[in-house]
């Protein structure tokens, strides 16, 4: 789009939704196991088809055993058309059954997979447009130190030219004006990298100018119990319901493997005409039963056995670890939650309190009771305040987005969360 674009939280993750490359690799996945299930659903199902030909032929008498009644020994060439429709199905067929609930499984797992996948996507969008608020909140926090550091020069290049101040002073002041600079043009250099990332996550061109309509500020966090918490994740986790459903396919794994012992029935048959002409037909048909059991495989079937258990015990213990991760993730979301809440609180506290010390080291200076090294320290002590408020905000930010990622509401509750109106 021309000009800058204001770009929303909302609108953000919106973005990164329908661009991010990681949750459209889950949507084909999810579409290619959604097509395993439909195709092996379908060697239970009817195969019907239509078939046609036309022969062309000569036939060896002496191949039907009638040497001696005369015949010649060729038949000359003659030709005949057949029209027919075919039907085939298994009519019991226990490994199939087993294959297709095998196949519906994964096919929960890969949709649970793919919420997951939407999940992260919104914690990579929404983590990114939070760094980019914060470095945009130290750029206009440094642009502002830079505005003072410079009236404090002019102030002291005043007092020098007047003799009222020594001119250690004024080189001080230079000195502390030259690192507001420097600070000023090290944050838009970040601000820029972090714009840069954000549109490489929601999908925007990389020559598109945006700003940011949602600022870093600081909510509250909701206070929930660790109880609801953690019954939240085992409830909502997404990839917790997948590596559920992958179990479930591994069992039925095994037991399509083992059914591959069993024996099964197969129904064939056609029907149709058949004759020299399409306009001169016979009618013909064939019907045909087959049942097949297998008796010795040379092992074959136990090795597909003890392959698919191998494969449920990864599973058995992939879910294990998976269950143990999300208690684990929430507790530690919540304690890291706990610490950045304090850490904002100090923060607040340290930014009041270096307020009030420039403003009294101001006021020394102006009655000449200081010099310039308290005012420059006073204000570096408010930038270092101002620049750790904006981190532990930024901090109690993310833990927020982690705790609601350990849930699993990642996509549901970040608006809350974040405090996005």
């Amino acid at each position: 789009m021309p000009g800058v674009l204001p770009l929303s939280l909302r609108a953000a993750v919106s973005l990164a939704l329908r661009a991010n490359l990681g949750h459209i690799d889950a949507e084909q996945e999810h579409a290619q196991s959604r097509a395993a299930r439909v195709r092996a659903l379908s060697a239970l199902l009817p195969q019907i088809g239509i078939q046609t030909t036309e022969e062309y032929r000569n036939l060896v008498s002496d191949t039907l055993g009638v040497p001696k009644l005369g015949l010649p020994h060729t038949i000359s060439a003659f030709n005949y058309q057949t029209a027919h429709v075919t039907y085939q199905q298994k009519m019991v067929d226990i490994q199939a059954l087993r294959e297709v609930k095998a196949a519906t499984r994964e096919v929960e797992a890969s949709e649970a997979g793919q919420e997951d996948a939407r999940n992260v996507v919104v914690l990579a969008s929404v983590s990114s447009y939070l760094l980019v608020a914060a470095s945009q909140t130290r750029l206009e926090t440094a642009r502002a130190q830079l505005a003072t550091a410079v009236a404090t020069a002019d102030l002291l290049r005043s007092r020098v030219g007047r003799e009222v101040s020594p001119e250690i002073d004024h080189i001080r002041s230079q000195v502390a004006r030259r690192s507001a600079e420097l600070r000023v043009k090290l944050a838009s250099t970040v601000l820029e990298k972090d714009k840069l990332a954000l549109t490489r996550i929601i999908g925007l061109p990389i020559e598109q100018e945006f700003r940011l309509s949602d600022g870093l500020s600081y909510h509250d966090s909701p206070s929930e119990p660790l109880s609801d918490l953690l019954a939240a994740a085992a409830e909502k986790r997404q990839d917790l319901k997948a590596a559920k459903a992958r179990f479930d396919t591994a069992e039925q794994a095994v037991k399509a493997a083992s059914a591959q012992r069993l024996p099964t029935f197969d129904v064939r048959a056609n029907a149709g005409e058949t004759g020299v002409t399409y306009g001169n037909p016979y009618r013909d048909y064939e019907v045909e039963g087959k049942v097949s059991l297998p008796v010795f495989t040379g092992r074959r079937i136990q090795s597909d056995v003890d392959a698919a258990k191998a494969i449920l015990a990864r599973r058995r213990a992939e879910l294990a670890d998976i269950k143990a991760r999300a208690t684990y993730d929430v507790r530690t979301a919540v304690l890291d939650l706990d610490a950045a809440e304090t850490s904002v609180e100090v923060s607040l506290q340290n930014q009041a309190l270096a307020r009030e010390g420039l403003r009294q080291a101001q006021s020394r200076f102006d009655v000449g009771v200081s010099n310039t090294v308290d005012l420059i320290q006073a204000e570096q002590t408010l930038a270092e305040a101002e620049d750790n408020r904006i981190a532990s905000v930024y901090a109690h930010q993310l833990a927020k987005l982690m705790l609601i990622r350990a849930m699993g509401t990642a996509e549901q509750d970040y608006i809350h969360y974040m405090g996005v109106q």
